[in-house]
């Protein structure tokens, strides 16, 4: 990320063990591989999420939802789409965030049909863009604008 002018996104020693070692504890962690070796690790969990409770914006649905976070990948191997896509073969909603300096991932998430909805703010007082997905045709209890 520092290297694509997105210093800042995550502080020095996160995502760190312990976030991982929760992750794989509870399921959540999942790591994309090819036969030269791993591409990129990130976590699906289900929400609630507290960090997405309150958001400058307003998401395009009340129903269940999972997060994806600590996305960390190759950068130029379609690998966020294989992460979006395998996400969306198991849930119908999805919400993720990024930095607002996080062009790549602003990008691959729009690319993917993430639709930007607002602000939130992270646990270190930080401010980040929220996304949301969800699959098609829209049951009753969501709404798009």
């Amino acid at each position: 990320m520092q290297t694509n002018g997105n210093a800042t996104q995550w502080p020095e020693g996160y995502p760190g063990r312990i976030d991982a070692e929760e992750d794989i504890a509870h399921g959540h962690c999942f790591l994309v591989t090819t036969e030269a070796g791993p591409l990129a690790v990130f976590s699906v969990a289900p929400g609630p999420d507290e960090t997405y409770a309150e958001i400058d914006g307003a998401w395009h649905s009340n129903a269940d939802y999972y997060v994806i976070h600590r996305v960390a990948a190759v950068r130029g191997h379609g690998v966020a789409r294989a992460i979006f896509t395998f996400a969306a073969e198991h849930v119908d909603y999805l919400r993720c965030d990024t930095h607002e300096d996080n062009g790549p991932m602003r990008h691959a998430l729009e690319s993917f049909g993430f639709h930007e909805c607002g602000t939130i703010t992270v646990a270190n007082g930080t401010e980040r863009i929220a996304y949301d997905w969800i699959k098609e045709p829209l049951d009753d209890s969501t709404s798009r604008s």
